[in-house]
């Protein structure tokens, strides 16, 4: 008999067993009759090891379970049986449906179909009936008792066996409905996970209601608003008023076909700066959940790109607008030239006040030469030929060129060019580094200012050249950046960003070096030390980095 404690489970399967039994009437011949049950369990245990025989040949080839099995089944069965057999003589062991429950969740029993295992048992059953028959000839009355008690003790086993086996694959399911909903739970997290490190803005719109029920972590950046503070808000709302309406069409359009795109939408922050988007919807259904997906990637620098690619072709147009003109007027000036000339010898000092018209015209149509010369040196390629170059004489005729761009602007110019000796560099290139520093050093002066250059040697083959302007200055989180290309702190207009890296990439040709020293309003101080070897040679052009 079965003495430990049973499982819960099983002691509620044992007992609505037992109390469907006694409803339905199936238990004609009650657990009192103890004398007719020890005589059929003592024939069951006696009998077991002869029925097992034919049996075993029976199921073997009806089921086809392969012969290296019957070994194993043979013993299971002769365990099995004198589990039952205790049970017959003794309702109250239970440990054949202990052993039963256990078997078909688990073990070899539940390897194969109930109904297998089922039509195993009823030939079982019915082999000890023949034998019951033949046992009990003689008696035919306690053979039909006992053949009674067999039929009602295996109805019940039925029922306990069927049970087991629904119960097993109940369990199953929820095993594997637990399991698929883990699985699927893991893949939502992944997928979550996906979402929230892509390195796009990514907005979910509900279908339907078309308001938004999820953002990733890079839209609560971009936009500066938290995932709770949207959920429930139209789409719309992430966009200017002027954009609403194509913000909705691209919407459209994704629940229509499926997916669509357009690349002229702006987000609109909760500081209320707006961002270029290429924004991309595609429709998704999952479960019953039926959403767009907005994938809004950030297209700022690509505008910033083409505004400076246009700017700087616009600027190359009117360079080359500008040389055609300067081309233009030397003719003109130089024939006005001849004929001040001219009138210079007619008048032959007789009148001095004519005269020294004459001489301020002349001197003024030689300064408007000179201009018109610079001008034309500037818009010159520069090309890799090497001179010997009066870096001085370089800076003294830049701030001619730039005289009225000074003045116009309030910035007073002091210079302090000392004796240094020639460098041994490409004329044009050095003339972009003098227009460079001094352009952005007026543009740092919005208000005009001071814009100081000085020339120094400070080694037998080494000068120095300061740009100081007393402008706006630089904040300090920026001077790493200033070298970089297309990187600039100028209003959209004002400047390409490629001034400086211009500026950086010549210094590296020639060796030199140049720093920066900034402080916010007070000024900022360019400093370019250059190496004057004039025989000496310098470097191939390198990548940068």
């Amino acid at each position: 008999m079965s003495r430990s404690p049973l499982e819960p489970a099983l002691a509620r399967h044992l007992e609505r067993i037992t109390g469907y039994l006694q409803e339905a009437g199936l238990r004609q011949i009650p657990p009192e009759r103890t004398d007719l049950r020890r005589t059929l369990a003592d024939f069951i245990e006696r009998r077991a090891p002869a029925v097992l025989e034919p049996w075993l040949r029976a199921i073997g080839a009806a089921l086809g379970i392969p012969e290296a099995d019957w070994p194993r089944i043979r013993e299971d069965q002769a365990a099995a049986i004198g589990r039952w057999a205790r049970h017959i003589a003794d309702p109250a062991d239970v440990e054949t449906y202990v052993m039963l429950s256990r078997h078909t969740r688990q073990g070899f029993i539940s390897r194969f179909p109930a109904s297998r295992f089922l039509a195993a048992q009823i030939r079982f059953t019915q082999l000890l009936g023949e034998d019951i028959k033949r046992e009990f000839a003689h008696d035919p009355a306690q053979a039909d008792q006992l053949r009674q008690l067999l039929a009602q003790e295996f109805q019940e086993r039925v029922l306990h066996i069927t049970d087991f086996f629904v119960q097993a694959r109940e369990d199953e399911l929820r095993r594997q409905e637990a399991a698929y909903r883990e699985e699927l739970l893991e893949q939502e997290a992944s997928y979550r996970r996906a979402i929230d490190g892509a390195p796009a803005c990514i907005l979910f719109v509900d279908a339907a209601a078309g308001t938004l029920f999820d953002i990733n972590h890079v839209a609560e950046r971009i936009l500066g608003y938290g995932r709770e503070e949207l959920r429930g808000r139209p789409f719309q709302d992430l966009h200017p008023p002027g954009e609403r309406s194509r913000a909705s069409a691209l919407w459209h359009s994704a629940l229509e076909r499926g997916h669509a795109s357009r690349d002229d939408l702006h987000l609109l922050t909760r500081r209320g700066e707006l961002v270029p988007v290429f924004a991309n919807a595609g429709y998704i259904e999952y479960g019953p959940r039926r959403w767009v997906q907005l994938i809004c990637v950030d297209i700022s620098d690509r505008k910033r790109l083409e505004s400076q690619l246009i700017q700087s072709e616009k600027m190359a147009a009117i360079g080359q607008l500008a040389a055609g003109i300067a081309h233009e007027l030397r003719n003109p000036l130089a024939i006005v030239m001849n004929a001040l000339y001219d009138l210079h010898q007619i008048v032959d000092g007789r009148n001095a006040e004519v005269a020294e018209d004459l001489r301020i015209a002349e001197e003024e149509i030689g300064r408007a030469q000179a201009i018109i010369k610079n001008l034309l040196e500037f818009s010159r390629e520069s090309g890799a030929e090497l001179t010997r170059l009066d870096v001085n004489d370089l800076l003294a005729r830049t701030l001619q060129l730039m005289q009225k761009y000074l003045q116009d602007n309030g910035v007073r110019v002091t210079t302090e060019l000392g004796p240094i000796p020639p460098c041994l560099a490409n004329q044009n290139a050095m003339r972009q580094i003098a227009l460079n520093l001094i352009t952005n050093a007026v543009q740092a002066m919005p208000e005009g200012g001071e814009l100081r250059l000085r020339t120094a040697a400070v080694g037998p083959n080494l000068i120095r050249i300061e740009v100081r302007d007393t402008g706006v200055g630089i904040p300090a989180e920026h001077l790493q950046d200033i070298f970089n290309p297309f990187y600039t702190t100028k209003a959209p207009g004002q400047g390409t960003g490629l001034g400086l890296s211009v500026v950086h990439s010549i210094l590296r040709r020639y060796q030199g070096e140049i720093r920066v020293a900034s402080a916010v309003g007070v000024g900022t101080t360019f400093t370019i030390d250059l190496p004057c070897q004039c025989h000496a040679e310098v470097l191939p052009d390198r990548p940068e980095g």
